[in-house]
């Protein structure tokens, strides 16, 4: 149903095969290199030639993966190593204009907070562009991304590889910037889950709403970029022009 495109920034976006995960589209922005690929469950559309969903979606409860591996590139004009910090970068979805939020949004966000405590909506209610918090590619399939958080430790920690823990962990601003993303290393990510339906327009997060009515008619970004927005790493977009 969704068209989805992915690109460097907001200007340079490239439709993409959704569900087509073992041909990912190569990104090599200003601050970012490497391979994003869209996947969607049941994926609806016009077109009978699209691919309805993928091998990954087997035996795992979710509706959409988002997956990106890459480098970020020594660019931070800000630090003086010009690395960037795990505070530094934020994934965010985000529109070009004002949105209309349902009735009991909060509970949504709270809903969404509970399942990682460092999810932000502060600038949701924002009237421009609200917005809520490489190598070979062979994470396609069942080839699935296999947890591993052992490069990120300091030699004096353990930290437990139990994703809760870990997030909490993190929520520490002053942890965050004590990590940096190697630029000599690649990193891989999976963002997911099972009450975000992409496909049909629908969330369920405690309140059960239309994603149509919350976008009003316009494109959906997820955007990794810094705070101020100055750096932008990628873009994907998901957009529901085409429906009636």
């Amino acid at each position: 149903m969704p068209i989805v495109r992915i690109g460097p920034n907001y200007s340079f976006l490239q439709k993409y095969n959704v569900n087509d995960d073992k041909n990912p589209i190569f990104i090599n922005s200003t601050h970012f290199t490497g391979y994003i690929t869209f996947r969607l469950k049941n994926h609806h559309y016009k077109d009978e030639n699209v691919t309805k969903t993928c091998t990954y979606f087997e035996n795992h409860s979710r509706l959409f993966s988002i997956q990106f591996q890459g480098r970020f590139k020594p660019t931070n004009s800000n630090r003086s190593n010009h690395l960037w910090s795990f505070d530094d970068i934020f994934f965010c979805a985000e529109t070009e204009e004002s949105t209309n939020p349902p009735i009991g949004s909060q509970l949504a966000v709270k809903f969404a907070q509970f399942i990682d405590p460092g999810f932000m909506a502060d600038k949701i209610f924002n009237s421009k562009r609200p917005w809520c918090g490489m190598g070979p590619w062979v994470n396609y399939g069942k080839n699935y991304i296999k947890e591993d958080t052992s490069l990120i430790h300091h030699e004096h920690e353990e930290i437990s590889l139990d994703s809760s823990k870990r997030r909490y962990y993190f929520l520490d601003p002053s942890i965050r910037n004590s990590h940096f993303f190697d630029p000599s290393l690649v990193y891989a990510f999976d963002f997911f889950n099972n009450f975000i339906d992409f496909s049909m327009m629908n969330a369920n997060m405690i309140i059960k709403f239309s994603i149509k009515k919350v976008l009003v008619n316009q494109p959906l970004r997820f955007v990794c970029r810094n705070y101020d927005g100055d750096a932008i790493f990628f873009v994907i977009e998901i957009d529901y022009s085409d429906i009636c």
